[in-house]
């Protein structure tokens, strides 16, 4: 089976490194630092041997653990929901100002010729989304993904996005970056959402929120005569995109919908606070031209 959430992952994630690699090797071709070209390669090199490494490794781990492995799957997917979250914001707020903050960091770099700076700046960029990637696809695979699936869908994302950011850099067509991160927002929110209801059903299975006699345990509805989320492949796929339960409990149902509440106030929240920010600076900046 396909696996939509996995090859939007990768694709995405992809897209944010080919980006930040792109800009450190755009910016020091055009500073005619050409020699550099290498130390960046080796970096990302680097880290995509690392991530894959790191990949294998917490599959391991999470292998070793099979006695508690409705535990690890709930917190693997709670932690994912957590991690994407954080990364859709951050994109949404500071992402615009990205490629200039980046640019800031290399030039330093290059100012003091620490040879190294650039290694690991595209080092630490390539390991850090490798990461992200991993704790994404372990969530994934934890909801209804079998590896298999995982595997070839996220090889796919990975290769439809070499290929867009191939189209961005060597060519003049223009890829609507803010409309490709919108879209894929939206798509991640909702693996998010379903990723954190799952993560609080697998605890849910071994008891943490007490019998089936508990309100949090209590069936809100049954459509599995209609729609079986396990059955039918339309129910696996909406499992799998939306998060979608036949039989949902209310522990299930306040987990899904409650993540939308909170991360609306997170954004009203940030959007606040870098207002405030704003007008502060704007304030000092008056302040200073007044003297």
């Amino acid at each position: 089976m396909f696996s939509v959430a996995s090859f939007l992952i990768t694709l995405r994630e992809t897209i944010e490194v080919a980006l930040i690699i792109g800009i450190i090797l755009t910016y020091v071709i055009k500073v005619k630092q050409d020699r550099l070209k290498r130390d960046i390669w080796i970096g990302t090199v680097l880290g995509i041997v690392l991530s894959i490494g790191f990949g294998i490794l917490f599959s391991f781990v999470l292998g070793s653990f099979e006695d508690y492995e409705n535990i690890i799957e709930g917190f693997s997917m709670i932690l994912a929901a957590i991690l994407m979250t954080w990364m859709i914001i951050w994109m949404r707020e500071t992402g615009r100002d990205y490629q200039k903050n980046l640019e800031s960091k290399i030039e330093v770099t290059i100012k003091n010729e620490h040879r190294f700076g650039l290694i690991a700046l595209a080092f630490i960029s390539v390991l850090r989304e490798g990461i992200e990637t991993v704790i994404f696809l372990t969530g994934v695979e934890s909801v209804d993904e079998t590896p298999m699936d995982i595997l070839w869908s996220g090889l796919i994302g990975i290769f439809v996005a070499l290929i867009l950011a191939l189209i961005l850099f060597l060519s003049s067509k223009k890829i609507n970056l803010k409309l490709f991160f919108s879209v894929t927002g939206i798509f991640l929110i909702l693996f998010a959402a379903g990723m954190l209801s799952h993560g609080f059903h697998e605890l849910q299975d071994i008891g943490w929120f007490g019998n089936e006699n508990n309100f949090l345990q209590t069936i809100v509805w049954d459509t599995s005569s209609l729609l079986n989320d396990k059955t039918s492949e339309l129910g696996k796929f909406l499992r799998t995109l939306f998060g979608y339960q036949d039989q949902p409990t209310w522990l299930e149902v306040i987990s899904y919908f409650g993540y939308y509440f909170l991360l609306t106030i997170l954004f009203l929240l940030v959007k606040i606070l870098k207002k405030n920010k704003q007008n502060k600076d704007k304030t000092t900046m008056l302040k200073t031209e007044s003297v």
